[in-house]
């Protein structure tokens, strides 16, 4: 579905749009400076920069005759040099005086500084300073502001400033609220949720954008209903499998059970008993795979549990598994406390599988061995063979559910019970660990247990 809306614009016309409005109302407001200017000129508010200049010029036919220092205009500054030389007059501060020498003698003056020099009939010389710069007609506005025209600068300066920050904030606001439908569009289909309708915006690069998220949003919506319908299958397979293994099963113990009745011998009868436990396991592997597959969790029952028994049991069983290849099971536990806390069923489990990838990978007439270790907070079950050992990519995958090492191997997941491994040591606050040997042939895996209750 493509996104269209009857009103869009560029985000150049945009900015283009927000860049006039700035040039308006900056020039608006040169505008109306300007005019302000011109009446505080016109009404003497102001004083224009020629205005003293203008002025002495008018009265130096006067002054020529007589000096009256009160025709002066405003903020200018004279000394009345007599014919002998020396000052008979003057409103001049020390510093003015020392300029006014400088100039005399040497025709030095500053780029402000102005000078006008009147000789008078008496023989006299009156020179008055002043400047080329408007001031204020009042004298207070004056002392405050000296210089009007770097106050009327700095003024517009400032508001060209502020016009351009306030356009600034209206295209960065007008954005935000156009890329709003783009972070919320994203935010759900980041959290997987796409029911929901994509708004269209007023920027035509966000409705390009919207409508490539909107193709996402439809292709990413029928791969997870392909992955769904997936699912679903692959849950009725399940299903039905675990179904069709109880009848076998069934066959399996009934019989198991009728030959334990029987006179056998003392070696069938251990054969028959092992017959016996690992159907027992099989039906309760098959309630879990029943759990997992009705998206049912696996109940977490721990216990403080004897290790000694928990021993014994994971050993009978692991020995029957390594008669299947004639292997030789050891088991060393060097651990001195007497029970453990952990759900029993849920770690045995866990080490039988790993033991049962030991039987699978070992070279018949070998060895496993499982070494039972406590170290600090910690009990590790660390199961060792002298099998192939882990590829680089099975160390770094190993753990992941359907993982296999070698693809031709349809039937053989051994990812599976590594991945449950693992997922039963961080139950119990703890981790799996994957190693190769470095002087001998096969692997390690360990998995390491809190020893403290939570």
């Amino acid at each position: 579905m493509e996104i269209r809306k009857k009103k869009t614009i560029s985000i150049y016309r945009l900015f283009l749009e927000h860049l006039i409005g700035l040039s308006i109302a900056t020039i608006v407001f040169i505008l109306a400076l300007i005019v302000i200017i011109s009446v505080s000129f016109q009404s003497g508010f102001i004083l224009p920069a020629n205005y003293t200049d203008i002025k002495i010029n008018q009265l130096e036919e006067t002054f020529v005759e007589s000096f009256d220092k009160s025709a002066l205009p405003p903020y200018c500054s004279y000394v009345v040099i007599n014919v002998n030389g020396d000052v008979s007059e003057s409103n001049m501060t020390e510093r003015e005086l020392k300029k006014t020498k400088s100039y005399l003698l040497s025709g030095n003056k500053s780029y402000y500084d102005f000078y006008k020099e009147i000789s008078q009939y008496n023989g006299n010389i009156i020179i008055i300073k002043y400047d080329i710069l408007a001031h204020f007609r009042n004298p207070l506005l004056h002392k405050m502001i000296p210089y009007p025209e770097l106050l009327m600068l700095f003024f517009l300066l400032v508001c060209i400033i502020l016009f351009a920050v306030i356009a600034a904030a209206k295209f960065s606001k007008r954005l935000k609220q156009n890329l709003n439908s783009i972070i919320i569009a994203t935010e759900k289909i980041g959290n997987q949720d796409l029911d929901f309708d994509i708004i269209p915006t007023q920027i035509l690069e966000f409705n390009t954008v919207l409508n490539t998220i909107e193709d996402l949003k439809v292709a990413l919506a029928a791969s997870l209903k392909e992955q769904w319908d997936k699912e679903q299958q692959k849950k009725s397979q399940l299903s039905a499998l675990a179904h069709d293994i109880k009848t076998p099963l069934t066959v399996i113990k009934g019989n198991a059970e009728l030959l334990a009745e029987s006179d056998s011998s003392k070696e069938d009868k251990e054969m028959i008993s092992f017959i016996q436990s690992s159907s027992d396991t099989i039906e309760k592997y098959l309630e879990l795979l029943m759990n997992v597959v009705n998206n049912r969790s696996i109940h977490i029952d721990k216990n403080i549990i004897s290790l000694t028994d928990f021993l014994h049991d994971v050993s009978t069983e692991s020995v029957a598994l390594c008669k299947t290849k004639r292997l030789a099971f050891m088991l060393n536990n060097t651990v001195k406390c007497d029970t453990i806390y952990a759900d029993g069923a849920l770690l045995k489990r866990a080490i039988i599988n790993i033991i049962d990838n030991a039987v699978r990978y070992s070279q018949t007439n070998s060895e496993i061995d499982l070494t039972v270790s406590e170290n600090g907070a910690y009990i590790m079950f660390y199961i060792a063979d002298k099998g192939r050992g882990f590829s680089e990519e099975s160390l770094k995958k190993a753990t992941q559910e359907f993982f296999t090492e070698d693809t031709s191997r349809t039937n053989q997941h051994y990812g599976l019970g590594l991945s449950f491994a693992k997922a039963v040591a961080e139950i119990h606050q703890g981790t799996l660990e994957l190693k190769n040997h470095i002087d001998t042939e096969g692997a390690t895996v360990g998995i390491k247990i809190s020893k403290v209750h939570f």
